[in-house]
């Protein structure tokens, strides 16, 4: 499903340093659709860099990155962004929902911007909340949920538009040892069910939950 064929990316140094930082460097890897992957690595390793570019947020300065097949790597703009709006479902690690908002609004959301009809988005919504566990807070706001409940409610929003690939950066990394076992757990379940799943983060023992670790270190996948 998702295949990187050499892929390198540089920034140019911040506060009037010169010269380039080498956050990728020539990096290749496979993701078959169904898996459940954890890209593993320390702080500065490459591994958000690499995460932007799994998700349509930034293109590599040179190799190839296919989705289903096809090169995403060269698009732009509004090419770039269909794609990343309806093939990949994004998690992270600071939830990101709207405090004024229900469970089911947030998880509505993304339908509402693609003009779907009401009842449609709120019936879409409230099963994912029900297939998450939270079929009993659908009409609570964000400050009225906890961390975990929260983190679930943004993997339900996450797969509103039935995308082919979850993208989770660090999405335990702001909750407790309870809450992060009701994600993992959520997210295994998932995997069950045929979802593929990429799980970025530095926790060695969140990475052992998914079937397949990619290690990176130095902006290079490590064998």
């Amino acid at each position: 499903m998702l295949r990187c064929e050499h892929l390198s990316r540089a920034y140019r140094r911040g506060g009037g340093e010169a010269g380039e930082v080498e956050a990728l460097r020539d990096v290749s890897l496979h993701i078959r659709e169904g898996e459940y992957v954890a890209v593993v690595g320390p702080s500065g390793s490459g591994k958000s860099t690499l995460m932007n570019i799994l998700g349509c947020l930034d293109r590599p300065d040179s190799g190839v990155y296919c989705l289903h097949g096809r090169d995403v790597s060269r698009l732009e703009g509004s090419e770039l962004a269909r794609v990343r709006g309806e093939e990949i479902g994004f998690v992270f690690q600071g939830f990101q929902l709207l405090p004024r908002l229900t469970a089911e609004e947030n998880v509505a959301l993304p339908l509402l911007l693609q003009g779907v009809p009401a009842r449609e988005r709120l019936d879409r919504a409230r099963a994912l909340l029900t297939q998450v566990g939270l079929g009993h807070r659908l009409r609570h706001c964000p400050a009225e949920l906890s961390g975990g409940q929260q983190q679930r409610v943004a993997v339900a929003r996450a797969l509103v538009r039935s995308p082919a690939v979850l993208l989770a950066d660090e999405p335990t990394g702001n909750l407790d040892a309870e809450a992060t076992g009701e994600v993992l757990s959520l997210l295994e379940r998932l995997h069950d069910r045929g979802r593929t799943i990429v799980l970025i983060t530095h926790d060695e023992a969140v990475a052992r939950c998914a079937e397949r670790r990619i290690c990176i270190s130095g902006g290079r996948v490590q064998p």
